[in-house]
C-alpha cells in the first residue's frame, strides 16, 4: 500500500497516511494498524490542507 503525506498550512506535516477518503467539509487520513485494518487518524478541514502527496 502506498504511504502519503499530508500537508496543512500551519506547516505540520502528517506522514504514514495509507488512505485518504473526501467528507463534506475535510479530508479523513487513515493509517493501517495491526492485522491490516483502516484507522482513521485524523479529520482536516479544506481549508487547513495543503496537499497530500506520494511519499
Amino acid at each position: 500500500m502506498e504511504q502519503m503525506i499530508a500537508e496543512l498550512t500551519d506547516g505540520t506535516e502528517i506522514k504514514d497516511v495509507h488512505e485518504v477518503v473526501e467528507g463534506s467539509s475535510g479530508v479523513h487520513l487513515k493509517r493501517e494498524v495491526d492485522g491490516g485494518a483502516m484507522k482513521r487518524i485524523a479529520y482536516i478541514p479544506f481549508s487547513q490542507l495543503i496537499a497530500v502527496t506520494p511519499r
